[in-house]
């Protein structure tokens, strides 16, 4: 009889706390898909924000430096998705050498966006070991912006121009959501504190 309630103790003892562990776990999951919504709430854009980082609050947790590299990680996917989607309609062989130097230039103003959104994640990186923690957020800051500059620039090459709409469309539509992650990230740098 007593062997018996041992193991009944020990069952319910083991239930118990893999309940409360299944709890704990939950709960620090709330805590850190809060302080994604939290910190996206302000954002620029924020619904592109939640969408984009919310996948990621469980490897965040509460670590608003974390975040900022998750968020400019994610614009430098976007980055590599955009030049891809231009690289593409820059072989197109029905456009007209016009439009080929366009689209040429922007893979330019893209690669160079892409530059300064790694320079940015290196400097951010380094972070922990840089004796001015300020002047580190300062330059991410600076390479963010140029970053979205970069981005705009792309869009410039049309302006007042004779271009197929077709081709300007999904340029333009990849060239803003880029441009939407990337502000969001720039907002994040902006609001981080040492």
């Amino acid at each position: 009889m007593d062997s018996k309630f041992l193991i009944i103790a020990l069952f319910l003892t083991t239930l118990a706390s893999s309940s409360v562990s299944c709890t704990t776990n939950v709960t620090q999951q709330n805590t850190y898909s809060t302080f994604v919504k939290t910190s996206c709430s302000s954002a620029t854009y924020p619904s592109v924000c939640l969408k984009s980082l919310l996948p990621y609050s469980s490897a965040v947790k509460t670590n608003p430096f974390t975040l900022v590299k998750v968020a400019l990680y994610t614009s430098l996917r976007s980055a590599n998705a955009t030049l891809a989607t231009v690289s593409q309609l820059s072989k197109t062989k029905s456009i007209t050498k016009f439009e080929a130097a366009i689209l040429k230039d922007c893979i330019y103003d893209l690669k160079d966006s892409m530059s300064e959104i790694k320079d940015s994640i290196k400097a951010l990186s380094g972070i922990s070991k840089s004796y001015d923690k300020n002047f580190v957020i300062s330059n991410a800051q600076t390479w963010t912006s140029a970053a979205i500059t970069d981005e705009n620039s792309c869009l410039d090459g049309f302006s007042d121009r004779n271009v197929s709409p077709a081709i300007y469309k999904k340029t333009r539509n990849s060239i803003l959501s880029l441009a939407r992650v990337s502000s969001n990230a720039l907002y994040l740098i902006n609001h981080l504190s040492v």
